[in-house]
């Protein structure tokens, strides 16, 4: 049995030429709208240190990913959007410590629970 696969024409190969262009640009956006939250995130670090609380505050995570689902109108996605936030948040808690100079990460805190 052979197995035949068919050669890309050149409409496929410059449309996903075009479809990568594209992903390329949005990768470029949300770079910067990521950088954006990074900073945020460490101006909240610095207040949270000063008023003496924890980086982590899973009633606030629980909201966001809430609030993430419902702005996405398509619910294939939903579970995928869940995910990606879950691990921007999990990276801001983690950002928030390396800055704050703990010692501490997610892993060792869901460990101690």
């Amino acid at each position: 049995m052979t197995n035949h696969v068919s050669r890309p024409s050149i409409d496929d190969s410059e449309a996903i030429t075009a479809a990568r262009n594209q992903i390329n640009q949005i990768d470029e956006k949300l770079i910067d709208l990521l950088r954006q939250r990074f900073q945020t995130s460490a101006l909240i670090g610095k207040i949270k240190e000063t008023a003496n609380l924890p980086v982590l505050d899973s009633g606030r995570e629980q909201q966001v990913l809430e609030r993430v689902v419902s702005l996405d109108p398509d619910p294939t996605t939903e579970k995928y959007l869940r995910n990606i936030f879950e691990e921007i948040l999990k990276n801001s808690r983690d950002y928030q410590h390396d800055l704050a100079g703990d010692d501490v990460t997610d892993n060792d805190i869901k460990e101690n629970d």
